[in-house]
């Protein structure tokens, strides 16, 4: 097996921790636990064992990440060490050599490199920018054949912060049931929609849709590390079966902190939270871009912790990313990592002084390199 480099985490888990002003990540500001639990939550947390637990989940956490969702059971959650854990066992449970995937693009290409390392044939269909970055369904009905196994989408997206509509959450799932195929979204960022309110999940809307979600992004608990499949129950029992062979289970930690975090109260509070940090930053860059709108243009995010900017210059994006990092101490994402030059990823989810620093480096070096 040849497994490509996933660039994306490479180059953040090298650097991310190294610079002063870290605009790479796509999530918002972490919590703390002192700042999410209560008093008698914490004296709580103390007492908890700190033994295996199901190797599925909890069955009180399942039973309450099962209510997010229309008419689920726990039998049709398994909860994962983050949702990346959460991506691999889809693939090795529902993908096979030969197998055709679809992947929208750009995307957090974790499924797309893991695919075509066991022998799947990836199929890409592009957002289109003019869109919105949301796919043209003619696009998609001509990547399906009779081989596609499954179609997978991240919305909201990773990295341009795109929301699809109902009416094109309708036209995917129209086309994975025609072709009986599985309809895979990672919706680790549903929740964190700033323009309207929460959609529907695909769980909710199809009966082969398999769910990729967690607390990482949306919730701001990336270090809980928890994450989730929601699918058909015998889906997600494989997924199980193929679970034992990797972490065996979550913390009990982690899941005494992420039972308490899911349930409706206490979500919608931490949501509030995440959509307020993001409204105020997006303010902050929109009006940066403004100002700089001879170098940079975006298409707004409408959802999540990030923006996706086309600039004008010459310079390749890595290039771009690694002297802004040794030169002026800021760590963006470049595009290349999406198959996409002259484009960079920046995280609007960090505190606002922190953002309004890094921004004003970024764009003091471009019009040095210009001038």
């Amino acid at each position: 097996m040849k497994i490509e480099e996933f660039t994306l985490e490479r180059i953040q888990s090298l650097y991310e921790n190294t610079v002063e002003y870290n605009l790479s990540d796509s999530g918002v500001h972490p919590y703390s636990l002192r700042e999410l639990l209560t008093s008698e939550q914490q004296a709580q947390l103390l007492d908890v064992e700190l033994g295996y637990g199901w190797t599925n989940g909890r069955v009180e956490l399942r039973q309450a990440i099962a209510k997010l969702y229309v008419n689920r059971t726990a039998d049709e959650v398994i909860v994962t060490n983050g949702s990346a854990e959460a991506n691999f066992l889809l693939v090795m449970s529902l993908l096979e050599p030969g197998d055709e995937l679809v992947v929208f693009v750009p995307n957090y290409l974790q499924i797309w490199g893991w695919a075509r390392a066991i022998g799947v044939t990836v199929k890409e269909v592009l957002l289109r920018e003019e869109l919105g970055w949301t796919p043209d369904l003619d696009d998609v009905r001509k990547a399906v054949s009779a081989r596609t196994k499954m179609m997978t989408i991240c919305n909201p997206n990773n990295p341009t912060g795109s929301v699809l509509s109902r009416e094109t959450m309708d036209g995917l799932v129209a086309i994975a049931r025609e072709h009986g195929i599985y309809l895979h979204a990672d919706e680790v960022y549903k929740g964190a929609e700033l323009e309207q309110d929460e959609p529907p999940s695909f769980a909710d809307l199809y009966e082969k849709a398999i769910i990729t979600s967690g607390l990482s992004k949306a919730m701001a608990l990336p270090g809980l590390r928890i994450g989730w499949l929601v699918g058909p129950a015998q889906e997600i029992y494989t997924s199980w079966q193929r679970k034992d062979y990797t972490s065996i289970t979550t913390g009990a930690v982690s899941e005494f902190v992420a039972e308490i975090v899911v349930e409706p109260a206490k979500r919608q509070e931490i949501l509030a939270r995440s959509k307020r940090i993001l409204r105020e930053n997006l303010v902050l860059l929109q009006r940066w871009v403004d100002e700089n709108s001879d170098l940079f243009s975006f298409v707004p995010p409408k959802a999540g912790g990030m923006a996706f900017l086309h600039y004008a210059m010459p310079m390749n994006s890595t290039e771009l990313v690694h002297r802004l990092r040794e030169e002026r101490g800021i760590m963006l994402l470049p595009g290349d990592v999406y198959g996409m030059d002259h484009y960079i990823r920046i995280g609007i989810g960090a505190p606002a002084h922190h953002l309004e620093a890094g921004l004003q480096r970024l764009a003091a070096f471009v019009r040095a390199e210009l001038a």
